[in-house]
């Protein structure tokens, strides 16, 4: 393993991503948003590792983490659900249910919510030809592998949905997970691999 890996480095990616297309001027006029993470409103559905960090990094960036998915169980709160108290109650009991200070509400339901960003990070094939309709989010970010599937893509894409592909989002876990599979082919911790790395840039110089 590695620093990161298995743990935040996907939903730090995740963060990333969103930050910076959040940035961009053009897109953000042509959804009716204005640009930068503060302040905007996030569901996100799945709360494993990828979306439990990427609550809590979005969090910390001044958005608004206004309903948690999972399987079994779903929160909702318009001024904001506290991701610690979430994550804390979660590991405990692996359901939102019972948790107190939220609306509980039906999983799918809680996609459904208008709000500025949903994040599907669960499962693939999520939103589809049959329900993508009913999404009212701004923008969606693919934080699990392939959650939207091209007829549901198609019908947000008419919405004028800004949607942010698996492809770039997650290479975060990818990139440490490369790292990793170098580090084990050469034996040798990474602070070393890094030091040979910089070793031989230098000398090519």
């Amino acid at each position: 393993g590695h620093y990161g890996r298995g743990e935040s480095a996907t939903g730090l990616g995740v963060y990333f991503g969103v930050r910076e297309c959040l940035k961009n001027e053009a897109d953000m006029a042509r959804i009716g948003m204005k640009p930068g993470l503060a302040g905007k409103t996030c569901i996100i559905q799945g709360f494993g590792n990828v979306g439990s960090f990427t609550a809590e990094f979005m969090e910390r960036a001044g958005a608004k983490i206004i309903g948690l998915a999972e399987h079994n169980s779903a929160i909702f709160h318009p001024s904001g659900i506290s991701v610690d108290d979430a994550k804390a109650y979660f590991r405990g009991n692996r359901t939102f249910e019972g948790m107190s200070g939220v609306q509980h509400i039906d999983p799918f339901d809680c996609l459904t919510r208008e709000c500025d960003i949903l994040v599907p990070a669960a499962l693939e094939r999520t939103v589809h030809l049959n329900n993508a309709h009913l999404l009212k989010a701004k923008v969606i970010a693919e934080a699990a592998n392939g959650p939207l599937t091209p007829g549901g893509e198609k019908i947000l894409l008419e919405k004028n949905v800004l949607i942010i592909p698996d492809i770039f989002l997650i290479a975060g876990g990818v990139t440490v997970s490369y790292f990793v599979w170098l580090r084990d082919l050469s034996h040798v911790r990474f602070g070393l691999l890094y030091k040979r790395f910089e070793v031989s840039g230098k000398q090519r110089l």
